[in-house]
This record gives structure tokens, C-alpha cells and sequence, in this order.
């Protein structure tokens, strides 16, 4: 940077290892391609035209992160802010920064035009895949490795990247911690190189990879915040002058400034989130033989493959040390074992199982990758350089290798098979969730909400249901968040369960209080108990068969639709980032509505005030509109202070 102190030069730590330019960068280039082939494999037999269509990703949860992405990409192309209140799902909920996958689909819509737009988030989704081999190529090369090591490192990790950690994120569309790992990993090669350096490349590198770490997982940054000051305890010595330690805390603070105006959202809503869910993979024996066979490894393969990636990062982290490398050493290793110990943690130790640390297990190996593949080439460079004896040496560790894999063919085929083209995405809906969508279309109307059974099923099934108020312009409760991660998802069905009672338990006026606190006059039904119960409800009437994996009914429910609890009010069709109600009749001075309240709401015209209307049955309340007399239009606005 200009006026910066003079350049740290680089110590002799590195073998050299160097290629050809034009080889390294055919190397590169056929890594590139291996991605671009497999990434293009996750849109099935036609890429191009399942990417640029405008059908969306229903695999695990891409369809709710598409939904957040939608709704926060028009809040903040009409506004400006990462925050909207959407009366589509539960009776209405803030959708905020805490919604982890819709951050990065907001991103990508926005640069898409802020709409609903399948094909902006495909192919976003897609260059975020692209950019994996970028992203470990440019940190190997940015903490000085030659050009030849830095293709063993991405290599590595692209092998890491399509394992089944990797492959599972990308289905379930859970892509973000990993994302922000990789956006770490090159953070800590932009913290060596400017160390080094001290130039205004690795300042800006240090900037673009720790915002885009900051804005994938916050999470993420405050827990590697250790290893960063172990590793500027380690170097801060050697730069004398004042400006090189500016440089380098204002770079952090500058990343996490960058993403302020959306963390601060973050911070002020994590009041929404309901309460920790209770720790999910835990082994039943915390012994060492039920770690070795955890699912955690992914498999025999994978497991070798771990153990071999960890073994050698050992050993070139050794060499480092004895290098003079010291401090890259440091940072790599506290950097593996680290997040190792976490990973392990997670599957043994119920607190941290509960935060999902075992997810850290494949950023690990990303860790491990880089000094793994410089104990290699430094290795097979040490021993041909012995000359006879050594490049003997050499040759008898390749037959030997050669000859374990032909033993064990089972392992290196399976690690073949994992760089090969997998199950591709579903893309698009099947003709029974097409019918699906027509029935509700043709048997409702926007007047009243739509009861949704959530099914309990793990992340690796479609939750397409919440792309539902898109595809058919109706309410719902329930379809959209199956796993409860909001307060406002207490008011669903799900585990055949409404508001937290068996749905038997339940009288038939209990049933339709509920249906007329929530303004329901149709159950989407999965579950024999729920149908069953539903059937003994005499104001419930079967519709229509559904499919969708099980056999479901539509219920309507003999009720007079109204939004409005008490006096009337009309709610109009949603167009833009208002809520606007109709012939607004007061009862009493007041009239509540079947919408939950959200601090900071306002209505105009502003003789019409906003409170919030306390229920015994519903934990959040509903809006209460209090005016003396009749509006022919109320609108509600929701402003975060």
C-alpha cells in the first residue's frame, strides 16, 4: 500500500518446484474443466437448458432458500434493507439476514434483477462450484508454493469438494459453511502473502475473502479468530513500523464494516430463532472404535482418504517448521487440528452437536490439502536429489503404494467414482406436484389460508412445498419451515402435531378455533393420523387425492373465510413490500387482524394506530388496528429501527 513499510522478503522455505507457465497453466485448465464437468452434471443430461430455464432447483433445500432469496431480494431493491415482513407462510414473519441459505440466493437474485428468478440463482449456484479449484489454487499460490505443488493442493481439494460432505451440501443446498471455509482457507494464504509481501494485492485479497467469509457464515470468522492471533503474534514482531499493524487490523475490521448494515439485521433477530434443536448424528458409545466407523468419514474410502490427507499435512507441517516457515506452520496446523477436534466434538458431545460443528470436518481436510500436497513434492523432490539411493528409495514407496492399491482396489475405485458425475439436481417439478399445484389453484381462493402438513424428513428431501404462495398465489400455514427454526413455525402441523398437541387430542371446536384464528379453509393432509382425524371432523370434507412421495388429501373446512378476528377488513393481493388492507370496519374502535405483530409496524393513513393484540393461544399476538372510524384502505408498513 502507498507509503506502507518496507516488504517482508520471503524466506528460503520452499522447494522449487516449478513447472512451465504454459504447463501449469494446461494443469489449471484441465482442473477446471474436470469441475466445470462435473458442476454441469449436476443439471442432468441437457445443463445448459435445465440452467437457463426458468424452473426451479426443488432439491433438499433449495426451494426455501429460492423463497427467502425472493422475498429479500425485492425488500431490498424497493427499500434498500435485508429485511421484509412476508404474510405468505405462518400468519405472517419477519424474514431476515438469519435465514442463512437466503443470503447468498439474495445475492444472487439481486444481481439477477431482485425478482423470483430460478435461472439467476442456477446459475449463480453454479459459478459458486466453479470458483472451488480458484479458490485453492490462488491460496497455495499466494502463500509462496510453486506452481506444481499448487495443482497437487487443488487437486486435493476438488476431491474433497465432490466427496459425499461436499456432494450433500450441494443437494441439500446447505453450500454455505462451505463456502465460507474456502473463502477462509483464502483469507489465511492472503494473510501470509501480505505478511510477506505487505502489498496492496494481498491487502485487497485479504478484504474481498474476509467480507465474503463475514456475509456466507458469521459464524465462521469468530471462531478462526484464534488462529488469527496466533499467527499475527507470530509475525507482528517482525514489521516495525506502525502502518503494516494498521493495515492489518483495519483489513479485518474493514470486512466485517462491509457486511455491517445486514449483521447488524442478523444480531437484532436472532431473538426469532426458536430454541436449539436437540442434537442430531450423535454416537450412541463414545469410544474409539465408534468414531473410527462414524458416519462422519463418508465412508471406507473417504475415511482412508482423510486419514492420508491428515497424515501428511502433519508432515508438511513439519517442514514448514523446519524451514523457517514457522509461522505458516503454525497457522495450518491450529487451523487442522482445530477444526478436527470440533468435527469429532460434534458427533460425541451433545453442545456442540446441537450448533452443527461436525460440519466442520470437510473444511478440515481443505486445511489439510495445502500442506499435504507440499509434503509430497517436497518428498519426492528431497529423495531424487539423493541421487541412485534415494530416487531407489523413491521407486520403491511408488511400488509400494501401486501395489496397496491393487491389495485394497476397492478404495481407489471408490475415489474414482466420487470424481465422476453423481445424481444429478432435481430440477423443475414432477407431474404429481404439478397436479398438486393445479388443485390448489382450481379447489381455493386467495380469501383464506391453506394448512400445509409438514412431513418429518430429513434435509436430503425436496421441501419444494415453499415455493407454494409462488406457484399458486395463496397463504399457507405450514410448507414452508418443517424443521421449526422460527417462533412463528410453533403454529404449524408437523409430526402430527398442531401447536405442539396431537392433532387426536384435539376437540372439534379446538379445531376450528384454530381454523379461525388462522383463517384456514383448507388442509393439505399426509399422515394417517391427520387424515383420519380430519375424516371424523364433521365440518371437514375430502376434496381431492394429492400425491407427493405419500398419499395426501385436500380438506376444505365448512367456515365463511375472514382475515379480520375482530371487525372487518379485507387483505388485498400483495404487490410490493406493504401489506394493504380493504374496507376496514372497526368493532368497537378496533380491529384485529389475522396477521402476527411485529414491533416497529405503522399503518397510513396515521390516524390508524398499530398494537399489538395479546392471544392465550398464540405466543407472538396479532395486529390490532385501532381507529374510531371506517378506512376504505389501511396500509401497513414494517420500519426496523
Amino acid at each position: 500500500m502507498p507509503g506502507m513499510d518496507a516488504p517482508v522478503k520471503p524466506e528460503d522455505g520452499f522447494p522449487p518446484c516449478s513447472l512451465p507457465v504454459w504447463a501449469t497453466g494446461l494443469g489449471l485448465a484441465i482442473l477446471l474443466a474436470w469441475q466445470g464437468w462435473l458442476t454441469a452434471a449436476l443439471f442432468g443430461d441437457n445443463p445448459w437448458q435445465n440452467l437457463t430455464n426458468d424452473q426451479p432447483i426443488v432439491s433438499g433445500s433449495h426451494p426455501p432458500n429460492l423463497y427467502y432469496g425472493s422475498q429479500g431480494a425485492k425488500a431490498i431493491v424497493a427499500e434498500g434493507r435485508t429485511t421484509t415482513y412476508d404474510h405468505n407462510f405462518n400468519g405472517g414473519y419477519p424474514k431476515t439476514p438469519i435465514f442463512d441459505g437466503g443470503r447468498l440466493a439474495e445475492l444472487l437474485l439481486v444481481l439477477g434483477g431482485g425478482a423470483y428468478r430460478p435461472e439467476a440463482y442456477k446459475i449463480g449456484f453454479a459459478v459458486m462450484c466453479l470458483l472451488v479449484p480458484l479458490f485453492i489454487f490462488m491460496t497455495a499460490k499466494s502463500i509462496g508454493l510453486e506452481h506444481g505443488t499448487a495443482l497437487v493442493a487443488t487437486f486435493l481439494g476438488q476431491l474433497v469438494w465432490w466427496g459425499p460432505h461436499g456432494r450433500l451440501a450441494m443437494t441439500t443446498g446447505d453450500c454455505q459453511l462451505y463456502l465460507a471455509s474456502l473463502a477462509g482457507l483464502s483469507h489465511v494464504g492472503m494473510l501470509i502473502a501480505f505478511h510477506r509481501s505487505s502489498s496492496v494485492t494481498a491487502w485487497f485479497g485479504l478484504l474481498l475473502t474476509g467480507a465474503l467469509g463475514w456475509f456466507l457464515q458469521p459464524l465462521l470468522f469468530p471462531i478462526a479468530l484464534p488462529i488469527l492471533l496466533i499467527y499475527y503474534l507470530s509475525v507482528g514482531a517482525k514489521h516495525e513500523f506502525l502502518t503494516w499493524h494498521v493495515a492489518f487490523w483495519w483489513v479485518e475490521i474493514l470486512a466485517v464494516i462491509v457486511n455491517l448494515p445486514w449483521l447488524m439485521d442478523w444480531v437484532d433477530s436472532w431473538w426469532l430463532r426458536a430454541a436449539l434443536p436437540s442434537a442430531s448424528g450423535l454416537l450412541e458409545h463414545r469410544t474409539l472404535p465408534a468414531v473410527w466407523n462414524a458416519p462422519l468419514w463418508g465412508g471406507e474410502a473417504n475415511r482412508v482418504l482423510a486419514i492420508v490427507l491428515v497424515a501428511s499435512a502433519a508432515l508438511g507441517v513439519i517442514i514448514l517448521n523446519q524451514a523457517r516457515e514457522r509461522a505458516s506452520a503454525r497457522l495450518f496446523g491450529v487451523a487442522i487440528v482445530g477444526a478436527l477436534v470440533l468435527a469429532l466434538l460434534g458427533i460425541s458431545w451433545e453442545p456442540l452437536g446441537m450448533v452443527g460443528t461436525a460440519a466442520l470436518f470437510a473444511p478440515a481436510l481443505w486445511f489439510a490439502a495445502i500442506p499435504a500436497a507440499h509434503a509430497w513434492v517436497w518428498s519426492i523432490e528431497w529423495l531424487w536429489r539423493r541421487g541412485k539411493i534415494g530416487r531407489s528409495a523413491l521407486g520403491v514407496i511408488v511400488a509400494g503404494a501401486a501395489g496397496c492399491l491393487i491389495c485394497w482396489n476397492e478404495i481407489p475405485l471408490a475415489i474414482i467414482e466420487q470424481g465422476q458425475p453423481g445424481d444429478a439436481l432435481e430440477i423443475g417439478l414432477d407431474a404429481d406436484r404439478e397436479a398438486i399445484v393445479k388443485t390448489l389453484i382450481d379447489e381455493t381462493t386467495p380469501d383464506a389460508r391453506i394448512l400445509f402438513e409438514d412431513r418429518d424428513r430429513d434435509r436430503r428431501h425436496s421441501r419444494w412445498s415453499a415455493l407454494l404462495p409462488l406457484l399458486t398465489e395463496r397463504a399457507y400455514v405450514g410448507g414452508l419451515d418443517p424443521d421449526g427454526f422460527i417462533e412463528h413455525s410453533s403454529i404449524t402441523l408437523r409430526q402430527q402435531m398442531l401447536e405442539g398437541r396431537p392433532i387426536a387430542s384435539l376437540t372439534d371446536a379446538d379445531l376450528m378455533n384454530y381454523c379461525t384464528r388462522y383463517n384456514i379453509r383448507w388442509i393439505v393432509a399426509w399422515s394417517p393420523a391427520v387424515i383420519e382425524r380430519l375424516e371424523q371432523w364433521p365440518e371437514a370434507k375430502r376434496v381431492k387425492a394429492l400425491c407427493d412421495g405419500d398419499s395426501g388429501w385436500l380438506f376444505t373446512i365448512n367456515r365463511k373465510a375472514d382475515f379480520a378476528i375482530k371487525g372487518m377488513a379485507n387483505l388485498l393481493p400483495r404487490d410490493g413490500p406493504h401489506i394493504t388492507l380493504a374496507n376496514v370496519v372497526p368493532d368497537d374502535g378496533e380491529v384485529i387482524i389475522s396477521l402476527h405483530y411485529q414491533a416497529g409496524m405503522r399503518a397510513y393513513p396515521a390516524r390508524v394506530k398499530v398494537e399489538r393484540a395479546d392471544s392465550t393461544d398464540d405466543r407472538i399476538g396479532f395486529i390490532r388496528l385501532k381507529l374510531n372510524n371506517p378506512a376504505s384502505r389501511v396500509t401497513l408498513v414494517w420500519e426496523r429501527k
